[in-house]
């Protein structure tokens, strides 16, 4: 491409890019071009500007301060550039466009999936293209238009739209209740085989119950630990102890019986999931619409915000 028709809003989607990821050759990638086309083309943008916009060392490239005032406006460039797709889109009977998602791998595929299976299918002319992932993925520098997380919102820098409790259970296949004691407080827990969430090979966890209103920490030390929750359903559902897994993992089990829940009245303390997305796309129909959907398909409740 000469550089007389290069896109003025590719050019500054590239000065962005550059930014975010700190480097020609990530931006580059993001971008689908070459790292060589990507510094020829950001020249091409300083040069018709008359400024600096980069100070180049080996390690990084950071924005001048001509190059932070061309960022703020760039920013802006890009978020009118897409209202205005999305005004057109509007005016349309389909949804069209992309979406770009994360979510926790577990919940992705148990939860998530059927229900962006549905939308897609309702919907034709989205394309979805989703990462699930426990990774915490950065919204702006990855492009990401929406991020499912179960957090806590005074940890999280963007606009939150609540979706669905993350409930929590504790619970155990019906053959090991019908071989061990009845278990009346969470004092019992100690005297039972327990399955817990390692993380660095250490069995140790702190789980707190709710009862009546009040939290009830509990220090407690698995026989078997590992630290992936399929691996800890898999190895509850044969009978080897007591867990604490999410509800919607077990949710078919306790249905049909073949899993008991353990304690009743003293839940575990779980959090809720949020849809997290950042101001600049606020407004969009196509957000909007895909968050109605999924709040509709899963019952969401509202939670609290904090």
């Amino acid at each position: 491409m000469d550089n007389h028709k290069l896109d003025t809003l590719y050019l500054m989607r590239l000065l962005v890019a550059i930014s975010r990821f700190g480097s020609f050759a990530a931006a580059a990638s993001h971008l689908g071009i070459t790292p060589s086309k990507a510094s020829k083309d950001l020249r091409h943008l300083e040069q018709s500007l008359g400024a600096v916009l980069l100070s180049r060392t080996t390690r990084r490239v950071q924005l001048t301060d001509a190059g932070e005032l061309v960022y703020r406006q760039a920013d802006q460039m890009i978020a009118l550039h897409e209202a205005l797709l999305d005004g057109l889109q509007r005016r349309r009977q389909s949804l069209c466009g992309e979406l770009r998602i994360t979510a926790p791998d577990l919940w992705g595929e148990v939860v998530l999936t059927p229900v962006l299976l549905r939308f897609r299918a309702s919907h034709p002319e989205v394309r979805l293209i989703a990462d699930f992932s426990n990774h915490r993925a950065d919204l702006l520098r990855d492009n990401i238009h929406v991020a499912f997380r179960s957090t806590e919102l005074h940890s999280e820098p963007y606009l939150a739209r609540p979706i669905v409790p993350d409930e929590l259970v504790l619970c155990a296949s019906q053959g090991y209740l019908a071989s061990h004691p009845l278990l009346h407080q969470p004092q019992d827990l100690l005297q039972h085989s327990l399955i817990t969430r390692s993380r660095d090979y250490d069995r140790h966890e702190r789980w707190t119950l709710l009862h009546q209103g009040s939290e009830i920490p509990l220090e407690v030390a698995g026989e078997l630990a590992f630290s992936n929750k399929k691996t800890i359903h898999q190895a509850m559902r044969q009978g080897l102890g007591i867990a604490r897994l999410p509800r919607y993992l077990v949710a078919s089990e306790l249905a049909d019986g073949s899993v008991g829940e353990v304690l009743p009245d003293y839940r575990p303390k779980g959090a809720h999931f949020y849809a997290l997305y950042t101001q600049r796309r606020a407004d969009s129909a196509l957000i909007t619409h895909f968050l109605d959907h999924v709040i509709r398909e899963l019952g969401g409740q509202e939670a609290p915000t904090l």
